[in-house]
């Protein structure tokens, strides 16, 4: 017997209503500022001892796409304007550099995405028009770094920093099919060349042969290692092409993907970093942004794995609650587990996807 028809078997389901609960939880967090700074910015966690860590621009781009389709009090509201107007003045200044704890600079294209994304977001649904015109602006810096072939480097400068080794997020083109949000975003903001954008980087995947066996998708260029986050960032991105253009041979390498990365779930029902691009997990801790994206795109793309009850219990089980409130706990195992905002995000939308939510609009992913 498999360790997923041994899971299936062993793990009771949650219930949706519980699922449903725990999703309000994780927006009452999220809403209240769990990783928010004073001045705005939301940074990526919360240490145990309640100390943020550096304010990070891609996560403050998810949070105004995630503000965007919530209901806000004026309290929250405030905590959305607040982070809109720190990650739209950084746009309105030119500074593009997307780790500022690095202190090098460095540019990160998905980065650059998820911020024109949530300025777009979060611009039409306040009808602010400073917004729009910066994730426009936004739009038209992305733009500017995607080539007219091939396909595109993850950094504007084009190769990795000095000494850096090679991974995923600065040697691996993958994950950049989550750019298509942004750019179809853009392309109904009126960018010119977002949808020609978006074309190119689509059909260049969709163009390549779907390896017969092992991953279908390569995360890191000239490794055996496959990042299950950026391949769940891929499959996202394929969906949404899908969902807001029409194009079933998109959807189809998106439950390809999603089913490869089930096939490596863990034997608790969880999903670690990386797995073997033969197949197999390459380590056994428990990464939890990749549990709630697995959640999320087998739910999306109506899929029904065989561990997939196992992965909604773990996931509920992943939880730092209180108050009314609840934040994922990014490596559970960790003797000081962190509150993670990321992985709430998609953990909420998980949630909600499995206590009855009917779907999302290819604009509401996170």
């Amino acid at each position: 017997m498999s360790s997923q028809h041994a899971l299936a078997q062993q793990v009771p389901q949650v219930l949706p209503e519980r699922a449903g609960q725990l999703a309000e939880e994780l927006s009452a967090w999220l809403r209240g500022g769990g990783t928010q700074q004073s001045d705005g910015a939301y940074c990526g966690w919360r240490a145990p001892d309640g100390r943020l860590s550096y304010p990070y621009p891609e996560i403050t781009g998810y949070i105004l796409t995630f503000f965007a389709h919530e209901t806000l009090d004026a309290p929250e509201r405030q905590r959305a304007d607040a982070a809109a107007s720190w990650l739209a003045d950084r746009i309105d200044a030119g500074d593009y550099a997307c780790r500022p704890d690095h202190g090098d600079g460095g540019v990160f294209l998905f980065d650059i995405g998820m911020i024109t994304h949530g300025l777009l977001s979060y611009g039409r649904r306040t009808g602010d028009q400073r917004l729009l015109a910066s994730g426009r602006t936004a739009a038209q810096f992305l733009l500017g770094h995607l080539p007219a072939d091939g396909h595109p480097s993850p950094l504007t400068s084009g190769q990795r920093p000095a000494g850096a080794e090679p991974t995923w997020s600065n040697s691996g083109s993958a994950h950049l099919l989550k750019l298509l949000q942004a750019l179809v975003g853009a392309d109904d903001a009126g960018v010119p060349g977002a949808a020609e954008a978006a074309g190119r980087l689509v059909d260049g995947v969709l163009a390549a042969p779907c390896p017969p066996a092992g991953a279908p998708v390569v995360t890191c260029p000239g490794s055996d290692l496959i990042s299950l986050h950026a391949a769940c960032y891929a499959a996202e991105g394929l969906w949404v092409w899908d969902t807001a253009r029409r194009r079933p041979e998109a959807r189809e390498r998106a439950v390809r993907i999603t089913e490869w990365v089930w096939q490596q779930q863990l034997a608790e029902g969880g999903f670690t970093t990386y797995a073997y691009r033969a197949g197999g997990p390459a380590a056994d801790r428990m990464q939890s942004d990749v549990l709630a994206q697995a959640i999320r795109l087998a739910r999306l793309l109506d899929l029904r794995p065989d561990g997939f009850d196992a992965a909604v219990s773990t996931l509920t089980s992943s939880l730092h609650t209180g108050d009314g409130e609840a934040a994922v706990l990014y490596w559970p195992q960790a003797a000081e587990p962190h509150r993670n905002c990321w992985a709430s995000m998609f953990a909420c939308q998980a949630l909600r996807l499995c206590g009855g939510k009917a779907g999302l609009a290819w604009h509401e992913l996170i």
